[in-house]
């Protein structure tokens, strides 16, 4: 279990990691409670001192906004913010989509496509992969055993919805998710207990596995707060060692303005 005391007291900022890069991966989802999901889990691992990025699969690299595509090209690593530098409402977020379609192609190396993350994100505590489902469900997970953290919203067709990305996930990466269910008082858990029973069976029935279920009220720090430790705790681990994706004649230079802060 993750000691709170440490993790409260201690600021990472800056560091070199030794036992590897967490990433933890989420599914991107219509409407924008995933959005503010994101937004609320990395502010926690901020103030608990572990200075997250984004990758966001759900944006494309541009002329305008570049991103993960180019610090692949030209191998160049970013600098977290360093304590006191970094302010308490910005986060690091990188446009990614044509980045992870590279990573997921095959190199010679061998080496599992996410894990040439880590020479260019080393200096960050996580990495939130952030992507549609279709994304996470491809060759680009390839020796990443983490279940990505899906978000099952309200109304008709939701826990079908849910399903189908759950049989994506289990036929196309043999990987399980978890499933979390928003909830503001306690008329609105009952029913997202209720759903996500539903969603379990079906699985269990169709798949020969059951996901790990979460029923979570955002208006509730601490519950936000156990997810976050939560994740961290079961996160994947990008080992160092690893050579970037696209290695690159060109020296490596310091690219934090390709982080933008939002």
């Amino acid at each position: 279990m993750l000691d709170l005391g440490l993790h409260q007291g201690t600021s990472l900022y800056g560091r070199m990691p030794e036992d590897g890069l967490r990433m933890v991966t989420m599914a991107c989802a219509p409407g924008g409670h995933s959005l503010e999901l994101l937004w609320s889990l990395c502010m926690h691992w901020q103030r608990l001192g572990y200075p997250p990025v984004v990758l966001d699969g759900s944006a494309s690299e541009s002329a305008e906004s570049p991103g993960l595509i180019d610090l692949l090209e030209h191998c160049l690593p970013i600098e977290a913010p360093r304590a006191g530098h970094a302010g308490e409402h910005s986060l690091a977020v990188l446009p990614a989509a044509h980045g992870l379609a590279v990573l997921a192609e095959p190199m010679p190396s061998g080496v599992a496509p996410l894990y040439r993350l880590q020479p260019l994100l080393r200096r960050y505590a996580v990495v939130v992969l952030y992507a549609p489902v279709p994304v996470l469900a491809s060759g680009l997970m390839a020796e990443i055993s983490a279940p990505p953290l899906l978000l099952l919203e309200t109304g008709p067709g939701a826990v079908m919805a849910t399903y189908a990305d759950l049989k994506r996930l289990a036929l196309h990466a043999n990987l399980n998710g978890t499933v979390l269910r928003l909830g503001y008082g306690q008329h609105q858990r009952a029913a997202a207990h209720q759903q996500l029973g539903t969603l379990c069976e079906c699985a269990a029935r169709h798949l020969g596995r059951t996901p790990r279920t979460l029923a979570l009220d955002p208006e509730h720090p601490a519950d936000l707060q156990r997810l976050a430790l939560e994740l961290l705790e079961n996160a994947q681990i990008l080992p160092a060692g690893a050579p970037p994706a696209l290695p690159s004649s060109r020296d490596a230079v310091r690219a934090s303005h390709h982080a933008t802060s939002h």
